[in-house]
């Protein structure tokens, strides 16, 4: 279960979410949800941008923005991360490690970096995980939607998700 009060997501974790329609049951979920506006200006077709305002308008989705001196903050940590970790991935990194959040990425390199970091950082299944437990979703609609998912992105862990799917479907 969620433990955290905030949920940093970086850009890979919101088009997922966007992609199968989960945005509405991940935004139910018993926490305060942030990003940063880093990421928030990667988003650009249209209609995630509005599917995305929805919940920032209605303040269950926080959009950090950044003083001069987090702005260096933030830039130190691009020049030093040995990963090639973007900007925008060591804003979330930062804003994770500067709030105490746990991090949602699907990027393994900015993973590695961040756990390194002392930053919690989980992915797209430890939102499935808890969408189940906290019975926002049927194991048997996660099941379907992780397997839609895993069609869309072919980066996910594969056997873990297959894991997952069989589980579900054997609930």
């Amino acid at each position: 279960m969620i433990k955290e009060k905030l949920v940093i997501s970086d850009t890979n974790i919101l088009l997922d979410l966007i992609s199968v329609d989960l945005l509405e049951a991940f935004f139910s979920l018993p926490c305060d949800f942030s990003t940063t506006d880093f990421v928030i200006s990667e988003i650009i077709q249209p209609q995630q941008i509005k599917a995305l305002d929805r919940f920032t308008k209605t303040g269950q989705f926080e959009v950090a923005s950044f003083d001069f001196e987090e702005l260096m903050n933030i830039n130190e940590v691009f020049e030093n991360n040995d990963n090639n970790a973007s900007l925008t991935d060591c804003s979330v990194w930062y804003y994770a490690k500067k709030t105490g959040g746990r991090l949602l990425t699907g990027d393994g390199k900015l993973r590695k970096s961040a756990e390194a970091d002392n930053v919690k950082v989980s992915g797209i299944l430890y939102i499935f995980d808890n969408l189940v437990e906290y019975g926002i979703l049927e194991p048997s609609e996660s099941a379907d939607l992780l397997e839609e998912l895993l069609q869309i992105n072919m980066r996910l862990p594969k056997g873990e998700c297959e894991k997952r799917i069989l589980k579900w479907r054997s609930s």
